[in-house]
């Protein structure tokens, strides 16, 4: 059955309270367009209209989707986040002492969303609404990936990368001293250490 947020507003809202989330910052410029934003509603046909108990708001697992898309955290890093980071809830119009979801309702409603064809209503409706709203500029000029590389790959080649693992597997077969090496020449030696090792 469909849940719906409720709009009645407590003395334990973030948003009453002073705090120090930026006004230009993502969070408190989705806090703006929160209750424009996403819309129960908008998702009835996905739940049965007459059974079962109320499900998490849909509305609110929208949010928490876009979110955790944005800082790029798992499931349990999201709820976490939705417990103790006053960021999201600013973002998300909470109260201060809201018991967030399990972090397998995330999933869930994932799964709901692609059996019903809308895996990109989040997005999409932030566009809709962050363009009307000033959020989002009418046009893009120029998108740039600015997700950070981590790891050896970020600099190194591939070769760069298989010359660095197999001095790790020489090194780890103690083949790290220089008198050692010298033995290396030998490919039966080499594919004995090779063996070895695997």
């Amino acid at each position: 059955m469909l849940g719906k947020r409720e709009p009645q507003r407590t003395i334990f809202e973030s948003q009453c309270w002073p705090h120090r989330v930026p006004q230009d910052s993502f969070y408190a410029r989705m806090s703006a367009l929160n209750d424009a934003l996403f819309r129960d509603e908008d998702q009835a046909s996905m739940y049965c209209e007459d059974n079962g108990r109320p499900s998490v708001p849909p509305s609110l697992m929208s949010g928490i989707i876009l979110l955790q898309f944005y800082d790029g955290v798992s499931d349990e890093e999201a709820i976490e986040r939705l417990n103790f980071d006053l960021r999201w809830k600013i973002a998300l119009n909470l109260p201060l002492d809201f018991g967030p979801p399990h972090p397998s309702s995330l999933s869930v409603y994932r799964r709901r969303l692609l059996e019903h064809g809308q895996e990109r209503y989040a997005f999409n409706r932030l566009i809709r609404v962050g363009r009307a709203g000033g959020f989002i500029p009418d046009k893009v000029t120029l998108l740039v990936d600015t997700t950070p590389q981590r790891g050896p790959g970020a600099l190194q080649d591939t070769y760069t990368l298989i010359r660095k693992g197999i001095r790790k597997v020489l090194k780890a077969a103690g083949y790290s001293l220089p008198q050692k090496r010298r033995g290396l020449g030998d490919m039966n030696r080499m594919r004995e250490v090779l063996v070895m090792v695997t």
